[in-house]
C-alpha cells in the first residue's frame, strides 16, 4: 500500500515516470470512466420526466368539466369526461413504462458500472505496483525484487486483458442503451400525444 502511495508521489513530483497503458486499454478505460456520469445524468433526467407524470396525475383535470356540467343541464359533458379518463389511464400506463426504463438504467449503473469502476481501480493499482517494483529492481537488482517485478507485471497484463474483455462489450452496451432509449421514447409519445 505504501509502495503505491510512494509511487504516486514520485510520479506527481516528476521523480518517476508512469508506465503508459496500451492504447486500446486506455481508450476503454476512458470510455468506462465517462459511462457512469453519463448514465447517472440520463437517469436524473428520466426521473424528472417521471415527476412530470406524477404532477399530471395529481392535477384534477375533471373538476372544470364537472363544474361546467353542473351549470347547464343541456350540455352533455360525459363524452369529454370519458376522454379525459381514457387519456389519464394511458398516461398512467406510460408513466409505469418510463419508471421501468428508469429502473433499468439505475440497476445498470448500480451493478455493472460499479464492476467497471472496480476493474479500472484494479488496473491502476497493478500499474502502480508494477512501477514501484520496477523502481525497486532498478535500485537493487536482487532475486526478490526480480520475482516481485515479474509477479506485478503478470498482474498488470491480466488487468489489461480484463479491460480488453470489457471493451469487447462496448457495442453491446451501446445497443442496449439505445434500445432502452427507444422504448422510453415510445412511452413518452403515448403520454404526450395530442
Amino acid at each position: 500500500m505504501f509502495g503505491r502511495l510512494k509511487q504516486k508521489v514520485k510520479e506527481k513530483t516528476g521523480r518517476a515516470k508512469a508506465t503508459s497503458l496500451p492504447v486500446d486499454v486506455d481508450e476503454s478505460m476512458i470510455y468506462f470512466k465517462n459511462l457512469l456520469p453519463r448514465l447517472k445524468d440520463l437517469h436524473k433526467h428520466m426521473t424528472d420526466l417521471n415527476d412530470v407524470y406524477k404532477w399530471q396525475k395529481k392535477a384534477n383535470f375533471l373538476a372544470p368539466l364537472e363544474n361546467y356540467a353542473r351549470l347547464g343541464d343541456k350540455v352533455n359533458v360525459q363524452p369529454f369526461i370519458e376522454a379525459v379518463n381514457a387519456r389519464m389511464s394511458a398516461e398512467g400506463d406510460s408513466a409505469k413504462g418510463v419508471q421501468n426504463e428508469c429502473e433499468k438504467y439505475k440497476a445498470y449503473y448500480s451493478n455493472d458500472c460499479r464492476l467497471h469502476q472496480e476493474q479500472i481501480n484494479y488496473l491502476s493499482k497493478t500499474r502502480l505496483d508494477m512501477d514501484s517494483a520496477a523502481d525497486k529492481f532498478a535500485n537493487a537488482e536482487t532475486d526478490a525484487n526480480k520475482m516481485k517485478l515479474d509477479t506485478c507485471t503478470k498482474e498488470f497484463e491480466t488487468a489489461c486483458t480484463r479491460m480488453r474483455e470489457l471493451a469487447a462489450g462496448i457495442k453491446e452496451i451501446e445497443s442496449n442503451h439505445s434500445a432502452w432509449q427507444d422504448s422510453l421514447m415510445k412511452e413518452m409519445k403515448v403520454a404526450f400525444r395530442k
